[in-house]
């Protein structure tokens, strides 16, 4: 009998989680559009959304850009509010700019639990599959010869693999936002890897709009979730808007990157002293407070990094920034247009 009640009082509080999520959602809901939306499909039979801003007429036209968003993210991370849209600053400067969903994320192919496109990808899936599809798109529609990529976080780790091959050729000039190439800081985490055998995702996006007011205020979540020093209103918006499906699968090949100590592909491939045979030229930005990023991660990659042409710029107030800054404060905080997005944007006018 006790074990009915218990799991009956589990089922309660995921139901009102659930509907909690359901009420914030629409209280939070992103209503900034791009210009277009299109879709294009992977090699391996999934569609992936790109979501387009086109510069101002009178602008004129440079390369065009593709931003690639995280582990359990989506393109809102790129175009939030008016004070923190890397997309709408990008087109702006006169980039044609492209917000990637990868699989399962955004308005891209969900995943499903049972039948064809199963949860249970890899993030060479990502390297191998969806960023080949979205560069092909992006060329064909803007008809670019090369094209720049700025990722956060895992969105750079996908690009760390692929500028190993020969689709670095197209790419002109790459800017990486706190993403890691060593796994010290979650090490902690490896400690709950074999819930992750038992589910065949992590509600995580669930659990951040049943509970988005609080990212207002609570400093633990916001520190967890990299949402220091958002404008006010801002890290509620992030916690409704900008986390996505999180497939345990994937999560299962972090933790192979935590026990290498650093990102390794499927077949062992030190992928991180791989980045040496990298040419591309590369501006790596990472925030002091980044829990993890800093702190050693995403500097072995700038050092490993064999382009001639490489900067690394750290992010606080250490280093002449009004605030510190956070996973996500890179992309979201109150400073971006002043602190990060002029840096982004003066980088990619090199090439």
């Amino acid at each position: 009998m006790a074990i009915f009640e218990i799991l009956s009082g589990l089922g309660g509080v995921a139901v009102l989680d659930v509907l909690a999520a359901k009420v914030f959602e629409r209280f939070y809901r992103n209503e900034r559009r791009p210009e277009a939306v299109h879709f294009t499909t992977t090699e391996d039979g999934w569609t992936l959304a790109l979501h387009q801003y086109d510069p101002p007429a009178g602008v004129a036209r440079k390369r065009p850009v593709i931003c690639c968003h995280g582990l359990s993210g989506n393109h809102h991370g790129f175009d939030l509010t008016a004070r923190t849209s890397l997309a709408r600053f990008l087109a702006a400067a006169g980039h044609p700019t492209f917000l990637l969903d990868l699989r399962c994320a955004g308005l891209s192919d969900k995943g499903r639990v049972l039948g064809g496109k199963a949860i249970a990808w890899k993030l060479s899936d990502h390297y191998r599959f969806d960023a080949p599809a979205a560069i092909r798109k992006v060329l064909e529609l803007t008809g670019a010869d090369r094209l720049h990529w700025i990722g956060h976080s895992m969105g750079g780790m996908i690009a760390y693999a692929f500028l190993q091959t020969p689709l670095a050729d197209q790419i002109s000039r790459c800017v990486i936002l706190a993403s890691p190439a060593k796994f010290d800081a979650m090490r902690p985490l490896h400690r709950f890897g074999f819930l992750l055998k038992a589910i065949p995702a992590v509600p995580l996006r669930t659990f951040t709009q049943s509970t988005a007011p609080l990212f207002e205020s609570v400093k633990f979540l916001q520190k967890m979730s990299g949402n220091l020093n958002l404008l006010p209103g801002h890290a509620a918006l992030s916690a409704v808007n900008c986390q996505d499906q999180t497939p345990s699968a994937l999560l299962r090949d972090f933790t192979r990157f935590i026990d290498a100590g650093h990102f390794v592909g499927d077949d062992g491939a030190d992928l991180v002293a791989g980045l040496d045979r990298v040419r591309t030229p590369m501006l790596f930005m990472v925030g002091a407070a980044d829990e993890l990023a800093a702190n050693g991660s995403i500097q072995a990659a700038y050092e490993a990094c064999g382009a001639a042409e490489k900067d690394l710029v750290l992010l606080g107030t250490r280093h002449g920034q009004r605030t510190e800054y956070g996973h996500l404060t890179i992309l979201l905080g109150g400073n971006v247009y002043e602190e990060v997005f002029p840096r982004i944007t003066a980088w990619l006018a090199k090439g």
